[in-house]
C-alpha cells in the first residue's frame, strides 16, 4: 500500500516530476476532518514527495503532478488538492524556521561549550606540562581531550549536518510552496 510510482520528465534543464500514489489515503491524511484545501498530507507523502525532490537542483523543479486513482477525489476537490498541497508544505515550512532556529541556538551554546573546554585544555597543558609522567595527570589530560573532541564534534555536527539539513528541507518546502501542482486521475 506504501508504494507510489514516480515518472520523471526532464526538458531544457527544467523537470517535472509525477507521484502515483496507489490510494487517497496514502496522500491525504485519513484522520484529518478538515475539508479540502485545508487537509493535511500524510507524513509519508510529505516526506516521500521532499525525499524525493532532495536529489534534484530544486531549481530545476518547474512542477509536480499528483496522480490518484480515477473517481477518488470529485472534480470540485481535485481542484483544491493543489491548494492543499502547497498549503502543508508552506505550515511545514514554518515549523522548520523553528526548527532552524533552536537548532541554531544549540550550535550557539554547543560552540560555546567548545571554546570554554578549548581554553580549559589550555590552562591544564600549561599549568601541568612538567608533570604529564604522574599518573593523575594524565588521566585528567586524557579527560580533557575527551571532552574536547566531543564538544568539538558535535558543534561540528550542528553547524555542518543537522542545521544544513534542516536548510536544505527547508528550501524543499519553500519550494513546494509556489510551484505548480497537478491532479490527475488513472
Amino acid at each position: 500500500m506504501r508504494e507510489v510510482g514516480v515518472i520523471r520528465t526532464e526538458r531544457d534543464g527544467a523537470t517535472a516530476i509525477a507521484f502515483r500514489f496507489k490510494a487517497i489515503d496514502q496522500l491525504l491524511d485519513p484522520d484529518d476532518p478538515s475539508p479540502l484545501p485545508d487537509r493535511e498530507l500524510t507524513e509519508f507523502a510529505e516526506e516521500f514527495i521532499a525525499g524525493y525532490l532532495d536529489g534534484y537542483n530544486i531549481k530545476e523543479i518547474t512542477g509536480i503532478t499528483v496522480g490518484l486513482p480515477q473517481d477518488s477525489l470529485s472534480p470540485e476537490e481535485a481542484a483544491l488538492l493543489p491548494e492543499a498541497v502547497r498549503r502543508h508544505f508552506s505550515f511545514r515550512s514554518g515549523d522548520l524556521d523553528h526548527d532552524m532556529r533552536i537548532s541554531l541556538r544549540e550550535g550557539k551554546i554547543s560552540l560555546g561549550l567548545a571554546v570554554l573546554n578549548a581554553a580549559v585544555a589550555i590552562v591544564f597543558i600549561a599549568l601541568f606540562s612538567g608533570s604529564l609522567e604522574r599518573p593523575v595527570i594524565l588521566l585528567l589530560g586524557g579527560l580533557a581531550t575527551v571532552l574536547n573532541w566531543v564538544t568539538i564534534w558535535n558543534t561540528y555536527e550542528y553547524f555542518v549536518y543537522d542545521y544544513r539539513h534542516l536548510a536544505r528541507r527547508r528550501r524543499i518546502y519553500r519550494r513546494l510552496t509556489g510551484i505548480e501542482v497537478r491532479v490527475e486521475g488513472r
